[in-house]
C-alpha cells in the first residue's frame, strides 16, 4: 500500500460547566492531497473554529481527513445536558494526537469512502452490493448465460429492424425524484440523529402520504425505488408504495444512503450540545462542508458496527463520524453505477433519503460548488424532480416552474405549505379528535361486490342476534322489517370455506400427527435462538385474511389489502418469531399486496425493516381464471356443482380462462406489466400443478443458490397454493394429497434445511396446534419426524454436558 504524509490540523476548543473543564480536538486534514498545515492552539472555541475553518488563518482550504482522532478519559459528574460517555468521545487526548502529529511518514489507511477509492473499485462496490440479491424479477444465471450467445448474434439484426423497420427512437431517459423522508421521533426532539434508527412518526407518515399524492397528481409513476437502510427512511418508502397503490415495484436498500454520522454528537440534543459547547461549534460541525464533529467509540451504543444490518461491510467502510463532505461522496458511487444506469434505460428513479445524501446527489447531478451546496436545501414531503437529455446532463426547470438556486430540478409544491397544512392538522386533532390525519380502521381499498358482501354478513349477523328480524330503513326513512325465518336465506358466508382451500377428500386416510414444536423458554423467552444458529433455515408464512378470504371468495391474482384481521395475523407471526429469536438475512415474497404487507408487518415487529424483500410473480397465487373474484355459490349457480369440485379438487384441471378484455386478466394492469419483462404470456388461468411449476423452480433455481446455500435465513411470506408446491417439494408430499393440504393464514412453518423437517414454533398458550389450526388430512406428510444428523446428536452431548456442568456447579455452592 502506498504510504502518504498525513497532514492534520488540530484545534483546541475549551468550554466551562461546573467548575470543570472540557477539552475538545477536532482534526482536519486531506486524503486526496498534501496539504501544508500546522498545529495551533486557539484561545477561544470561536476562534478555533474560525481559524480551522479559514486553515488556520491563512488562504489554504482544509480537506477533510481519514486521520482518526483520539479521545482522553475525563471525569464529568453532571449529565444534566451530556453523559460522560458522550464527553468522552467527544474530548481528544493532546498527548495521542501530537505523537501521531509528529509521526509524518505512516502508512496511509484507505477507508472505504468512494472519495478514496478508484473508479474501478467503486463500481465494484455497487455491483457486489446489487448482486447479494437481485431485487429485480429476472431470469435465473444460467439461462441468462445461455442467451448471452443468442443476443449477441441477433443484436445487430435487431438494431437494424428497430432503426430502418420500426423506427423506433432511442430509449428517452426517465425522471429522477428526490424525497426526504419522514419526520421521525428523534427530529422532532431535535436531537443529532445520523445513522441511529428511530421511527417514523405520524406527522412523518402524513408528509409520506402527501408527497405520493404530489406524484400521482403530477402523473409520475416510478420504476425502481431507493432508499436507505435506516427504518425511518424504509417505513417513508412503504407509505408512499402504499398510496401510490404499487407496493410490488422493486426497492433497494444501500448503507450508501444512510444519513451523515454524527459521531460522538449521535443522540445529543442539539441545543443541550450548543449550550455546552458553543453555538459556533456545533453550527460549524453541521454546516461545515469539510469539518468532522469528534468520533463515536467502538463501545458506543450507536456505533453502527455493533448492527447486524451492517455485517456486510468492512470495518473501513463503517464510519465513526463524518462530515457533510463525507456524505456526500459516500453517495456518489450509487448513482454513477446504480441510479444513473437505470435513468438512463428510461426507467423512473425515486429515492426515498435524508437531507444530506440527497444533497449529495444534487451536487453531484448539478456539478454545484463546495460553497454553494450550502445553500441548497430539501424540505421533507415535497419531491424534487429532475429531468434530463440524451447525455444524461440535468435540464433546466421551464418557466414557472419552482426550483431553488444552484439546482436543476423542480418542487412540485411550494415549500413551506405543507408544513402549515400539517401545524393546522395538529390543532383540528387537538380541538376534535380523529378530525383530520388519523388513521380509520377498516378504510382499505375494497371493491364494490366486496362491499355488499360486507354488508350482507352484517345484515346476516344482526338477524341472528334478533331472531331471524332484520329492520333497515327505507329510502323515505321508513323502517322495514323483515322475517328472513319466512324465505330460505343463503348460507352465512361466514360459515363459508376459504374459496382459496381444495377441499379434503372424504376418502382420506386420517393418520395421527406428530408435530415437531420448538418450546419457548418461560424463564428466558426465546432461548433457543434459531436466529444465532449457523444452520440455513426456511420459514414460510402465508398472507394474512384478506376481505376476500374473509368473504368466502376465489382471489388469486386478484389484489386485494390486508382486512384489520390480516394485519393482526401477519403482526402475531412477527412477534412470535421474535420470542424464538429469529433472525432472518432476506425475504422473499410475491408482487401482491397482502404478501408483501404481511412481510412488512412480519419485519417490523421483527425489527428488522432494512431486510431485502425480493419480490416474483412467481411467488404469486394460482390464477384461478374466470372463478376469480366469485364465491363457491356464484360459481355453483353457474356452472353446476360438480363442475366446482372437478375444478377445485383436481391437481391439472385449469378453470375456465379469463376474458382478455376483464380486469382481472394481469396483461390489462399496465403499471405491472412495465415489469413484467419475461413472462411474455400472462396466464388466463392455472391447474394447481402450473401454479408449482413457477413456485418450485424459483425455490430451487433461485431462493436455494442465493440464499440457502449460502447458510443464509430465509424468510417467504407467500400464498397458499405457491408454499403448497415448495412444501410438496421438501417434504415429498404425493400429487395426489395436494389438495388435502390446508396452510393456516399467518402462522410460521420452519423447515430446518439440515434435518429436512418442519417445525412449529410453542405460542406459550398451552393448545395443541392441531386442535387450534386445521391443516387438513395431508398434515401427515408435512410433519415427518425430522431426520438426525451428526450436528444433532454433537448438540445434545453438548446439552448434557452443559446440565451436569450446572449440577456440579449448584452442589459446590450449597457445600458452601
Amino acid at each position: 500500500m502506498a504510504r502518504r504524509n498525513k497532514q492534520q490540523i488540530i484545534v483546541v476548543t475549551t468550554t466551562m460547566l461546573a467548575a470543570k473543564t472540557k477539552t475538545c480536538l477536532l482534526l482536519l486534514g486531506s486524503c486526496s492531497a498534501a496539504l501544508a498545515t500546522s498545529a495551533f492552539l486557539a484561545p477561544s472555541p470561536q476562534q478555533a473554529i474560525k481559524a480551522s475553518l479559514n486553515g488556520g488563518g491563512g488562504n489554504q482550504r482544509i480537506i477533510s481527513s481519514s486521520s482518526r482522532l483520539y479521545s482522553i478519559e475525563i471525569e464529568d459528574e453532571d449529565e444534566e445536558f451530556i453523559s460522560a460517555s458522550s464527553m468522552k468521545n467527544i474530548a481528544a487526548a493532546a498527548a495521542a494526537a501530537a505523537t501521531t502529529s509528529s509521526n509524518a511518514e505512516e502508512e496511509f489507511t484507505i477507508e472505504g469512502y468512494s472519495r478514496c477509492l478508484s473508479p474501478t473499485e467503486a463500481k465494484k462496490s455497487i455491483l457486489d452490493e446489487s448482486r447479494q440479491y437481485s431485487i429485480i424479477d429476472r431470469r435465473p444465471k444460467w439461462q441468462r448465460a445461455l442467451r448471452k450467445p443468442v443476443k449477441l448474434l441477433t443484436k445487430p439484426i435487431a438494431k437494424v429492424i428497430s432503426s430502418k423497420v420500426l423506427r423506433n427512437k432511442p430509449t428517452k431517459p426517465g425522471s429522477l425524484i428526490l424525497l426526504r423522508c419522514g419526520e421521525s421521533s428523534w427530529t422532532k426532539t431535535g436531537r443529532f440523529t445520523g445513522w441511529a434508527d428511530p421511527d417514523i412518526i405520524q406527522p412523518g407518515i402524513l408528509e409520506m402520504e402527501h408527497a405520493a399524492r404530489l406524484l400521482l397528481s403530477e402523473g409520475y409513476e416510478p420504476d425502481i425505488i431507493y432508499t436507505s437502510r435506516l427504518t425511518r427512511a424504509v417505513k417513508s418508502t412503504w407509505t408512499v408504495l402504499n398510496e401510490l397503490n404499487a407496493p410490488y415495484l422493486p426497492v433497494y436498500k444501500s448503507w450508501r444512503l444512510n444519513e451523515r454520522n454524527y459521531g460522538a454528537l449521535t443522540g445529543l440534543k442539539k441545543m443541550d450540545a450548543a449550550k455546552e459547547l458553543g453555538v459556533e461549534v456545533v453550527q460549524a460541525w453541521r454546516n461545515s462542508l469539510k469539518a468532522r464533529p469528534p468520533p463515536m467509540k467502538k463501545c458506543d451504543p450507536y456505533y453502527p458496527g455493533n448492527d447486524r444490518r451492517y455485517e456486510d461491510l468492512s470495518e473501513d467502510q463503517i464510519p465513526l463520524t463524518e462530515s457533510l463532505n463525507d456524505c456526500m461522496e459516500r453517495a456518489r458511487p450509487l448513482w454513477e453505477y446504480g441510479i444513473a444506469k437505470e435513468i438512463e434505460k428510461g426507467n423512473t428513479v425515486l429515492v426515498v433519503a435524508h437531507t444530506n445524501t440527497l444533497r449529495g446527489l444534487m451536487k453531484v447531478i448539478d456539478d454545484i460548488g463546495d460553497d454553494e451546496i450550502q445553500e441548497v436545501s430539501m424540505p421533507a414531503g415535497i419531491p424534487f424532480v429532475y429531468k434530463f437529455d440524451a447525455n444524461m446532463k440535468p435540464l433546466p426547470p421551464a418557466e414557472g416552474k419552482l426550483s431553488q438556486a444552484h439546482a436543476s430540478g423542480i418542487f412540485l409544491e411550494k415549500p413551506g405549505l405543507l408544513k402549515e397544512a400539517l401545524k393546522q392538522t395538529e390543532e383540528w386533532n387537538e380541538a376534535v379528535p380523529g378530525s383530520y390525519g388519523q388513521k380509520v380502521e377498516g378504510m382499505n381499498r375494497v371493491s364494490t361486490l366486496e362491499k355488499s358482501l360486507q354488508k350482507l354478513k352484517e345484515d346476516q349477523a344482526m338477524s341472528n342476534a334478533a331472531g331471524g328480524i332484520i329492520v333497515d330503513p327505507n329510502d323515505d326513512g321508513q323502517l322495514i322489517v323483515t322475517n328472513m325465518a319466512n324465505g330460505a336465506p343463503m348460507m352465512d358466508i361466514e360459515e363459508q370455506v376459504d374459496a382459496e382451500f381444495e377441499e379434503f377428500n372424504d376418502n382420506a386416510r386420517e393418520a395421527e400427527v406428530t408435530l415437531n414444536i420448538q418450546k419457548a423458554d418461560k424463564v428466558s423467552p426465546g432461548i433457543v435462538k434459531q436466529g444465532k444458529s449457523k444452520d440455513p433455515v426456511v420459514v414460510f408464512i402465508r398472507h394474512g385474511r384478506t376481505p376476500h378470504n374473509n368473504l368466502g371468495l376465489f382471489t388469486g391474482w386478484e389484489d386485494p389489502p390486508l382486512a384489520p384481521d390480516g394485519v393482526e395475523d401477519a403482526k402475531n407471526a412477527g412477534r412470535l418469531l421474535k420470542l424464538h429469536g429469529f433472525e432472518f438475512d432476506v425475504v422473499y415474497t410475491s408482487w401482491l399486496r397482502r404478501a408483501i404487507e404481511t412481510a412488512w408487518y412480519c419485519v417490523d415487529e421483527l425489527g428488522d425493516t432494512w431486510l431485502p424483500l425480493v419480490k416474483s410473480w412467481r411467488l404469486n397465487e394460482r390464477m384461478y381464471g374466470a372463478l376469480t373474484g366469485k364465491s363457491k355459490q356464484m360459481i355453483a349457480n353457474e356452472y353446476g356443482e360438480d363442475q366446482l369440485k372437478k375444478w377445485r379438487r383436481g391437481f391439472r384441471i385449469k378453470p375456465p380462462p379469463v376474458s382478455s378484455y376483464s380486469l382481472s386478466y394481469p396483461g390489462n394492469d399496465y403499471k405491472r406489466t412495465k415489469k413484467f419483462q419475461l413472462h411474455r404470456k400472462f396466464p388466463k388461468t392455472e391447474s394447481l400443478h402450473n401454479c408449482m411449476q413457477r413456485s418450485i423452480p424459483f425455490y430451487t433455481q433461485r431462493i436455494v443458490p442465493e440464499a440457502v446455500d449460502k447458510g443464509k435465513r430465509v424468510l417467504i411470506t407467500s400464498h397458499e397454493n405457491a408454499i403448497r408446491g415448495i412444501l410438496m417439494h421438501l417434504c415429498e408430499i404425493p400429487e395426489e394429497a395436494m389438495n388435502q393440504l390446508h396452510l393456516p393464514n399467518g402462522l410460521p412453518l420452519v423447515y430446518n434445511v439440515k434435518r429436512k423437517c418442519i417445525t412449529l414454533l410453542d405460542d406459550g398458550s398451552g393448545k395443541d396446534p392441531m386442535e387450534v389450526h386445521d391443516f387438513g388430512p395431508a398434515a401427515q406428510y408435512l410433519f415427518r419426524p425430522c431426520e438426525l444428523d451428526d450436528d444433532f446428536f454433537e448438540q445434545m452431548e453438548q446439552q448434557a454436558l452443559q446440565s451436569k456442568e450446572a449440577e456440579v456447579s449448584a452442589g459446590d455452592k450449597v457445600a458452601a
